[in-house]
C-alpha cells in the first residue's frame, strides 16, 4: 500500500474528532502501514492569516501547499482543515492523480434542517466546495451520513465507521472516603456554545433543594468568552457551591468522575456521534441529552436515558428531577446503556477501516 499522509489536529487528542483520527492512525501504524502524521497544531500561527477577509483562506492554502508539497501518498484529511487545503488537494487530485480521503466529524455551519433556505443553500455550497476533492468520505454515524447525502453527494462515496471505546482504559475507581454518598451530575463537554452548558446551569437552578452537585469537565481555552459566560451565569444564579469545574486534560480525574457520578448530561445543540455518551454508558450512567442530530441514535428515550429539546432549560430540569428522585430508574437505564456500549470497540472499527483502505482500487481514482 502507498504511504499514508494523515492530516489531523493534535496528536495529543483533546476532542472526540481528534481522538477518532488518532486511534485510526495508531492502528494503521501498528499494522505496519507507512505513515506520516501531520498535526495542524504546528500551523496555528499560519492559520491566523485565514481571518483576512476574502483572501485569507486562499492565502493560507497557498502557503500550506508549498509546505506540504514534499508529502506524497494517500492523503487522509480531517474535513475541519479542508478549507485550508484547497491548493494541496488540487496538487494531490488533479496533478498527481492521487486519492484524498476526507473524514467528516461535523458540519460547523451547515444544517440540513435549517429553516432559513438561503442560509442553508449558502452553507451547503461551502461544504460541497470543501468536499469537492474527496475521493471517499469517512464519517462516524448514520446521522452524519444522511447530512452529507443531503448535499447531493453520492451514497457510494460515504462510509460510516463508528468510534470505539478503550474499555481497558476506562476502569471503575473507588470513591474516596470523603466522597462516599455524595451525589453527582456529570457533564463532559468543551466550554463552547454548541455544547449548551448554559442551559444546564439554568436547569440546575430550578432544582434548589437537590443534594446533587454538577461537575463540568472541559477545556477553558476553547472559547474564552463562552467560558466567562458560564462562570457569570453560575455566580448570577448563586450556584458556586453546586457547580464544580474540572480540567478536561486530567484523564485520571475523568475516570474517577465517571466512576462516582449518578447521572450524565450532554445538552448539546449538535453532535454527529458523541463519544462521551458511550463512555458514560460504559460506566452504567443514565443519560440526559437532546433529541436532535445523532444523540437519539445512541440514547433511546425511556430506555437508557431521557431526551429533551435543545436550548430548553425547563425540559432539562424536568428530566433531572425524574432521575434525581428515582434511583431504581437510574439503575435500570444504566444497565441498559452498558449493554449498548459493548458494541463499540476501537480495534474493530480500526480493522474495518484498514480493510476498507486495502479494498480500494486507488489506481482507478
Amino acid at each position: 500500500m502507498s504511504k499514508i499522509i494523515f492530516i489531523s489536529g493534535s496528536n495529543s487528542p483533546e476532542t472526540g474528532g481528534e481522538l477518532y483520527n488518532y486511534k485510526i492512525s495508531q492502528y494503521l501504524k501498528k499494522n505496519n502501514i507507512e505513515q506520516e502524521f501531520i498535526s495542524f497544531h504546528k500551523y496555528r500561527s499560519l492559520i491566523w492569516l485565514g481571518k483576512i477577509p476574502i483572501i485569507g483562506d486562499l492565502l493560507v492554502s497557498f502557503i500550506l501547499a508549498i509546505l506540504l508539497y514534499k508529502y506524497k501518498g494517500i492523503f487522509i484529511e480531517d474535513h475541519y482543515f479542508s478549507r485550508y487545503l484547497f491548493f494541496t488537494n488540487v496538487l494531490q487530485r488533479v496533478i498527481r492523480k492521487s486519492p484524498v480521503l476526507t473524514i467528516v466529524h461535523l458540519f460547523y455551519q451547515y444544517e440540513s434542517h435549517d429553516k432559513l433556505l438561503i442560509r442553508r443553500w449558502i452553507n451547503g455550497c461551502i461544504e460541497q466546495f470543501h468536499l469537492m476533492f474527496a475521493s471517499e468520505i469517512i464519517t462516524s454515524s448514520e446521522y452524519s451520513k444522511r447530512e452529507i447525502q443531503s448535499l447531493g453527494i453520492s451514497n457510494r462515496r460515504i462510509h460510516v465507521f463508528y468510534p470505539g471505546l478503550d474499555r481497558d482504559k476506562f476502569v471503575n475507581l473507588t470513591p474516596t472516603a470523603e466522597d462516599i454518598g455524595k451525589r453527582k451530575i456529570l457533564c463532559i463537554a468543551n466550554f463552547i456554545p454548541r455544547k449548551g452548558i448554559v442551559y444546564l446551569i439554568d436547569a440546575l437552578a430550578q432544582i434548589p433543594k437537590s443534594e446533587f452537585t454538577l461537575h463540568l469537565v472541559g477545556h477553558a481555552d476553547k472559547d474564552f468568552f463562552y467560558y466567562q459566560k458560564i462562570l457569570t451565569r453560575v455566580k448570577e444564579l448563586d450556584l458556586e457551591k453546586k457547580v464544580v469545574f474540572h480540567d478536561g486534560k486530567d484523564r485520571e480525574n475523568i475516570k474517577y468522575l465517571y466512576s462516582t457520578s449518578d447521572i450524565f448530561v450532554l445538552p448539546s445543540l449538535k453532535e454527529t456521534f458523541g463519544i462521551v455518551l458511550v463512555e458514560a454508558m460504559h460506566y452504567k450512567l443514565p443519560i440526559i441529552t437532546t433529541n436532535i442530530s445523532a444523540m437519539p441514535d445512541l440514547v433511546k428515550d425511556g430506555e437508557n436515558g431521557l431526551l429533551v429539546p435543545p436550548q430548553n432549560s425547563q425540559a432539562l430540569a424536568n428530566a433531572l428531577k425524574i432521575l434525581i428522585t428515582e434511583p431504581e430508574l437510574r439503575k435500570q437505564m444504566g444497565e441498559r446503556g452498558y449493554q449498548i456500549s459493548q458494541s463499540f470497540d476501537w480495534d474493530k472499527t480500526s480493522d474495518l477501516f484498514l480493510k476498507f483502505l486495502k479494498s480500494l482500487d486507488f489506481e482507478s481514482l
